[in-house]
Parts: structure tokens; sequence; C-alpha cells
């Protein structure tokens, strides 16, 4: 699979299925002849004071954002092909360092509390479970070293998957609890 179609098939879903709920779905991979194309474009962490291209620190593959207040109340990465840890370390600590979340270059998402940052990881075999676990008790003690804004994202998680159908069940399920947290008084 061409890099990117996965990702890119999961966020036209979410897609059509969140925009009924107020929320709109923000993704890098897309098909122009298949999505919107308002919603396709680079979401970047970046630090200040300026952002442009020297400032860039990671990219986000999705971002939920609540249509009426601008909230991005989850971020998420795909590793289609890898679940090595220094690829998912630096997923999470750029962004974590970063001062703010731009979508297109233009449009800032706010990232706080209500914010869930999700990380899935490609194991195919299920053999690095012990290794996710690990690696998400230390990243969320590292998480509350931090003093950047993007360090105020109220939820981390890393999380393997084997294949497309057991990605999107979790991504599912991780979307659904992150939605109802953000939706609580």
């Amino acid at each position: 699979m061409k890099h990117g179609i996965l990702t890119a098939r999961l966020g036209h879903q979410l897609a059509q299925t969140l925009d009924t709920h107020g929320m709109e779905v923000l993704y890098d991979h897309g098909w122009p002849e298949h999505s919107d194309t308002d919603q396709i474009g680079r979401i970047t962490a970046w630090f200040r004071p300026d952002y442009h291209l020297g400032s860039l620190l990671a990219f986000v593959d999705l971002a939920v954002v609540a249509r009426e207040s601008g909230k991005a109340l989850a971020l998420v990465e795909i590793e289609e092909t890898t679940d090595k840890p220094k690829v998912l370390l630096g997923d999470v600590v750029a962004t974590l360092l970063g001062d703010g979340i731009k979508f297109q270059g233009k449009q800032d998402l706010l990232i706080g509390p209500w914010t869930t940052l999700l990380v899935f990881a490609c194991d195919a075999t299920g053999a690095h479970q012990a290794r996710i676990a690990f690696l998400n008790r230390h990243i969320n003690q590292l998480q509350h070293q931090l003093t950047t804004p993007n360090a105020t994202i109220g939820k981390i998680c890393l999380e393997a998957y084997r294949d497309e159908t057991e990605l999107a069940g979790k991504l599912h399920q991780w979307l659904t609890a992150a939605l109802s947290v953000s939706s609580q008084p």
C-alpha cells in the first residue's frame, strides 16, 4: 500500500461520520477527487515567534476540531509502516514542544486539556505491546515536565495496531472517548 493511503481513507471516513456531530476532520493525506479540499492540508506543530519552514517541528495526520469552538479535540498520527520507538517518541515530543498547531499554515487550532494526542504504530505481529506500554508510561511523565503551550494537551496515547480493521476500531474507540470527555462541562 502506498504511504498515506490508509490515513487518507480513514480521514475521509471520519470526516463523513463526524460532520453531522458538529466536528470537522482535517487531514494531511487525501484524494482531492474524493475529499473536500478545504479539509486537506498540512497540520503542523511549530514554535514561535513566527510560523515559517524553519519553525516547523512535526506533522500530524488528522485533527478532529469542534466547528463551533475551534478546539482541537484529537490530534492523530498514524505510522503506517513502523513501530520504532524513536519515530513514535519523535511524533509525540516534537508535537509537545510546539507553541501551536496550524492547519494549511493559516488556521490556528486551539490546543489544551480537551485535546487528546493519539499515535498509532503498525505492529503487524503484535510482538511489541510491552514496549508500547513502557513508552506510554514514560511519555506521560515527560509531558508534565514541559512548559510549552502544546504540553497542555490533556491525554497522550501510543497504540499499536496489526491491520487496517484493528486500526479503524481503535481509532473509533479513542475518538469516542475523546469526544465524550470534551463534551463534559
